[in-house]
């Protein structure tokens, strides 16, 4: 027996794999016995009874006056799969024409002063962004707070600024510079350690390819 769901795998909707099953199972027959069969609304059994014919997968007859549906010849599946892959690949042009346009709009619009962006996952994708960096990166901050929100991705980034041999240089306060983080981190030079004061959060300034990046993290 054929099951709706392989139906559905093959591009069918829900709905036009019941009418299309029931077809299968019981040859041609009345749009009135597909709707007792299927249990679905009569509005629904005709529209997917069209959609059926429109794919040609669905043929009927007029037999004194009254339409029977049956099934099309199995081969018209083939063609129903061959269409799909022809949409497929008109999606595909479409998209390499639109890929260009797009992108060059989402250039012009970038080109605003600023963006701001909230939550851990905009964070790690700023940062990424910043392992494909060309040049030398140049950091100021008042803490370490992106150790401490970051957790293990923290060395993971440095793992990768490590792998892409991009430099760095930082300015942070002394205090907050511990030894077991100089460790994981790929900052060649310390610039200057300044003593800080308590905050409530961090502040950081990272630059590169002429972009700069002001991050906040909270104290907790």
């Amino acid at each position: 027996m054929i099951q709706i769901q392989e139906l559905q795998e093959i591009g069918l909707t829900k709905n036009e794999a019941k009418v299309y099953s029931v077809l299968i199972g019981i040859g041609s027959t009345t749009a009135g016995e597909v709707i007792k069969k299927t249990k679905l609304h009569r509005n629904i059994v005709y529209d997917n009874l069209e959609k059926l014919i429109e794919k040609g997968l669905i043929d009927y007859v007029t037999i004194k006056g009254i339409k029977h549906f049956e099934v099309s010849s199995p081969s018209e599946l083939k063609d129903f799969i061959q269409k799909q892959k022809q949409e497929i690949l008109r999606k595909e042009s479409l998209v390499k024409e639109l890929l260009p346009r797009i992108e060059n709009e989402i250039s012009i619009e970038r080109k605003q002063d600023a963006s701001i962006f909230k939550g851990k996952r905009a964070l790690k994708n700023v940062l990424e962004g910043i392992t494909q960096s060309k040049t030398e990166i140049l950091v100021f901050g008042t803490g370490w707070g992106m150790k401490e929100t970051l957790k293990d991705y923290y060395e993971q980034w440095h793992l990768k600024l490590r792998q892409h041999k991009i430099k760095a240089r930082i300015l942070l306060p002394k205090t907050k510079f511990p030894k077991k983080q100089q460790r994981h981190c790929n900052f060649r030079k310390v610039l200057n350690r300044t003593r800080s004061h308590p905050a409530s959060e961090y502040l950081y300034n990272i630059v590169h390819n002429s972009v700069l990046h002001a991050l906040t993290f909270a104290n907790k």
